[in-house]
């Protein structure tokens, strides 16, 4: 249907008739066209008729109704289109007190950085609404969004630190929560009300509020990070250890930099031994998508397929060099202890508070699993991670690395210090299974340090072997 219709309709005219109106209507500029048809008003404005006599060198006459066609009712041009029911901008203004802190910049918007306080103000649309700033600035690593009782809460990570996060205009979490499923492709539903996915370099996680009492939006910024700057000789024991058949768990508090700490070795395991064959098994991506190799598999559980399916079919078919299971939760505990003991390396992490936690709570899924063994005999090398929030930022990394021993746990670091370098050698064995030059542990191991430059001083100190009673029934390490 025509917006603007007229007495004399095309469906009328004779075929010669209609060419020259078609012809009339191009050679009309948009205004003349307008006018022509009354959409707009053509009579004389006031700074018209000031410009028009200025010219003259006359005064303008004080203008009348007629002059400004009064008498003429003013006709406006509306488009039909659909106009969306509410912009992304939607929510009630949110009045904001006056604070001080640095401004800075994005493509969207600003923020402004206070002490414990971010307020960002978007001035571009994006699919995360008024949080786009956040989203865009590089220094935000993460960023947490909850819904509970009408209370919206809103915080962020920021270069370490934790800031509350507000907005000159109320949040609508469920409009931003769709929006973010839609566009990540995160399939919620009543069956599955809880689900993540990665969106644009981000790890989304989000829960409707039948699960969660409200709608939570979690958010983790996926980035390339060096967790060894500054600990070159430790990424070079840990690499050597990993060129042998070793199985090592990363064990810590969620945070902790477990995943972060494993994707530094392997990444470093990369870069010496390019043509290794890696096999990543998880149930999300999370390892994969942040290391490269050329000869590297890759499994996730989609369709009804298992971490524990995965493990045995890549074991089966890929035969791998080395393995990388994601994180032990439950079902995938016997697989993972069977590629342990196959002589090959295997890197892990697990959840856990401390060494002793971590122990206990991997022993309890073997056993619950049907097999009577202990963990001790699958894991020679555990890597103990932590975190630490202060008012300064958040620390967290890599806290202490032991080797099982027939006298218990013997630390080869700890605090920033190592055990000295003839009684690291000694726990090697004599041969590794990746070669650099020679297969000769001491030599692979001094190769290592140079290539990564771990040739520097460091701190050095004979460190005593925990007792495995000390470390099952003892405090936390």
């Amino acid at each position: 249907m025509p917006l603007i219709t007229s007495s004399r309709s095309p469906g009328r005219l004779k075929p010669k008739s209609l060419k020259l109106l078609k012809r009339r209507r191009l050679e009309e500029s948009p205004r003349e066209r307008l006018e022509s048809r009354g959409a707009v008003n053509t009579a004389p404005s006031l700074s018209r008729l000031n410009e028009q006599h200025a010219v003259a060198g006359e005064t303008a006459p004080a203008p009348n109704a007629a002059s400004l066609g009064a008498e003429q009712p003013f006709k406006r041009f509306l488009p039909r289109i659909r106009a969306r029911e509410s912009s992304r901008f939607e929510g009630v203004e949110v009045p904001l007190q006056p604070i001080e802190g640095e401004l800075v910049r994005v493509a969207s918007g600003y923020l402004l950085i206070g002490d414990g306080v971010v307020r960002v103000y978007a001035e571009q649309e994006g699919p995360w609404g008024p949080l786009q700033p956040l989203i865009d600035y590089p220094g935000t690593q993460e960023v947490f969004v909850s819904e509970a009782d009408g209370v919206i809460s809103i915080t962020a990570g920021i270069a370490g630190r934790r800031y509350e996060v507000e907005l000159p205009r109320e949040l609508v979490v469920e409009r931003l929560a769709q929006r973010i499923a839609i566009a990540a492709g995160i399939p919620l539903s009543e069956r599955n009300p809880q689900d993540s996915g990665e969106y644009h370099g981000w790890r989304v996680n989000i829960a409707m509020p039948q699960l969660a009492g409200g709608w939570q939006i979690s958010a983790t910024r996926v980035v390339k990070v060096e967790p060894f700057r500054g600990e070159p000789l430790l990424l070079a024991r840990l690499v050597t250890l990993a060129a042998a058949p070793n199985s090592i768990v990363f064990v810590g508090p969620p945070g902790a930099g477990k995943t972060t700490a494993l994707i530094g070795v392997l990444n470093t395991l990369l870069e010496l031994w390019p043509k290794l064959r890696v096999s990543i098994v998880e149930e999300e991506p999370e390892v994969a998508v942040q290391v490269r190799g050329p000869s590297m598999t890759r499994y996730f559980s989609f369709g009804g397929r298992t971490v524990t399916d995965n493990i045995r079919a890549t074991r089966r078919y890929d035969r791998p060099d080395l393995l990388v299971v994601g994180e032990l939760r439950g079902e995938e505990v016997p697989s993972w202890f069977e590629a342990a003991g196959a002589g090959i390396p295997v890197l892990t992490t697990a959840h856990s508070v401390g060494l002793k936690d971590a122990v206990k709570r991997l022993n309890t899924l073997i056993q619950a699993a049907g097999l009577r063994a202990s963990v001790l005999d699958a894991v020679r090398v555990w890597v103990v991670c932590g975190k630490t929030m202060s008012s300064s930022g958040i620390e967290r990394g890599v806290k202490a690395v032991y080797i099982v021993t027939g006298e218990g746990f013997q630390p080869v670091y700890r605090a920033g210090r190592y055990l000295p370098e003839e009684g690291f050698s000694c726990l090697l064995p004599p041969e590794l299974q990746l070669a650099l030059d020679s297969s000769e542990a001491p030599k692979i191991y001094e190769k290592v340090k140079e290539r990564l430059g771990a040739t520097g001083e460091a701190l050095f100190e004979a460190m005593e072997p925990l007792p495995f009673e000390e470390v099952l029934r003892g405090e936390e390490l």
